[in-house]
C-alpha cells in the first residue's frame, strides 16, 4: 500500500487533533444585537457600492444590483468586477481591480468589527 504524502498525512493529524477540541462557547445575540449588526452591515455595504461606483463611474443601482443577495456564498468584489467587466466588455484595470478588493476588505473588516462590538453591549 503506497504512503500517503507527507502534507496530507500532516493535514490529517492536524484534522483529527482539532476535532478533539472543545469548540468554544458563543453566546447568542439578543435581538438588539442583532439589529445592530444588520445596521452596521447594511452600512459598510452602502459605503462598499458608494466607493465601487465612485471607481467604475456607475450608478450605484448597478453595482447593488451586481451583488450577491441574503446570505449567498459567493464574494461581492468578485462578482461585482465580473459584472463591472461583462458591461465593459474588456477586463478592468489591475489597479481597479485592487481598488474593488481594497473596498470589500474594508467591507467585511466592518462587518466583522460590528460583531465584535455587538457581543460587548
Amino acid at each position: 500500500m503506497p504512503l500517503l504524502p507527507r502534507s496530507f498525512r500532516l493535514a490529517l493529524a492536524l484534522g483529527l487533533c482539532l476535532l478533539g477540541a472543545p469548540l468554544a462557547a458563543v453566546e447568542p445575540l439578543t435581538p438588539g444585537q442583532v439589529a445592530y449588526v444588520e445596521a452596521q452591515t447594511r452600512r459598510a455595504d452602502a459605503h462598499f457600492v458608494r466607493t465601487v461606483a465612485h471607481l467604475a463611474g456607475r450608478p450605484e443601482a448597478a453595482i447593488r444590483k451586481a451583488m450577491p443577495t441574503g446570505s449567498r456564498i459567493a464574494d461581492p468584489a468578485e462578482r461585482v468586477i465580473a459584472v463591472l467587466e461583462a458591461a465593459r466588455r474588456e477586463p478592468l484595470p489591475e489597479e481597479m481591480r485592487n481598488q474593488i478588493v481594497a473596498a470589500e476588505a474594508v467591507r467585511r473588516m466592518s462587518i466583522a468589527n460590528a460583531r465584535e462590538a455587538a457581543a460587548k453591549r
